[in-house]
């Protein structure tokens, strides 16, 4: 077996990596076994030792969804693939974590193996790990792959049993921004809160010139359709302020949809006759024709 070593890209990844690896004390084992195995023929996806950097992205069911376990699990395997090896780099999984949080992109949208090749581009990675966990009688296996981002070099399929005493809530779905905290960032003196559009007598902004937003090159390539729902406040001369994201997609298209709302003009909300700031949520729909 050739010797590999995992080098950190970011620097909390060990740390969080260790406490991930005690809180899944039971399948120590197997995971240290599964490890190597990954390791032994990690060239088959074309990932050599001083030339690979891998994302392990967060292990999900087969129809996409991910959860508390999923996510404890993947950061196990990147923990042992981390003690194992030499001179292959990984990704720091805080940093997948923020970013996830971030851009609101749920797991069934990275199911793909063309979003998830997209997804590791983020990161600079030319190699991602992908998990499965499925059912199989009485207990589950969770079954990985390493797939190479610039081709169909796939590592052979490697897997280990999970024995789940609970599956109903260690399963229920889970997305890392589900534990976001709203923000309390306190409004200046001088500028009123914006009104909630609709309600107490205050009327519902309307956009009056609306582009819609251009698709990126990753997205086309893949003939990728989705809608990117964003949370925007009109402000009361009619212009996209303080843009977040409620429901994000892959392949850049956040990013394209937030530039596009950016430059939008919108014929302000009323209140009480006068024009006001109001927050509000924005869908914008990527189709292709």
């Amino acid at each position: 077996m050739t010797a590999f070593s995992f080098l950190v890209v970011g620097s909390s990844f060990a740390q969080v990596q260790q406490i991930s690896r005690e809180s899944n004390a039971p399948y120590r084992e197997e995971i240290k076994a599964l490890a190597g195995r990954i390791l032994k023929r990690a060239d088959k996806a074309k990932c050599h030792s001083n030339s690979c950097t891998v994302l392990v992205a967060n292990f999900t069911t087969p129809s996409g969804s991910t959860s508390r376990l999923g996510i404890e699990l993947a950061d196990s395997v990147s923990a042992e693939l981390l003690g194992q090896g030499n001179g292959i780099r990984i990704v720091d999984r805080s940093r997948l974590r923020e970013y996830l949080i971030r851009e609101h992109i749920p797991s069934d949208a990275l199911k793909d193996r063309e979003a998830a090749r997209w997804l590791a581009t983020e990161f600079q990675a030319n190699v991602v790990l992908l998990g499965t966990i499925e059912r199989l009688g009485d207990h589950f296996n969770l079954l990985i792959e390493l797939l190479n981002i610039s081709n169909d070099k796939v590592g052979p399929q490697e897997g280990m049993k999970i024995a789940v005493p609970e599956p109903q809530e260690a399963f229920a779905p889970f997305e890392p921004y589900d534990e976001e905290r709203p923000r309390s960032e306190p409004t200046p003196r001088h500028v009123s809160p914006p009104v909630r559009p609709g309600a107490n007598g205050a009327s519902v902004p309307a956009c009056i010139q609306c582009p819609p937003p251009q698709y990126s090159n990753a997205a086309r390539k893949v003939k990728f359709m989705g809608t990117v729902v964003l949370e925007v406040t009109v402000t009361a001369d009619g212009r996209a302020a303080d843009i977040s994201v409620l429901k994000g997609v892959p392949f850049g298209l956040n990013g394209a949809a937030i530039k596009a709302v950016s430059g939008w003009s919108f014929k302000a909300a009323t209140y009480g006759g006068e024009p006001v700031a109001a927050r509000v949520p924005i869908e914008t729909t990527f189709r292709l024709y």
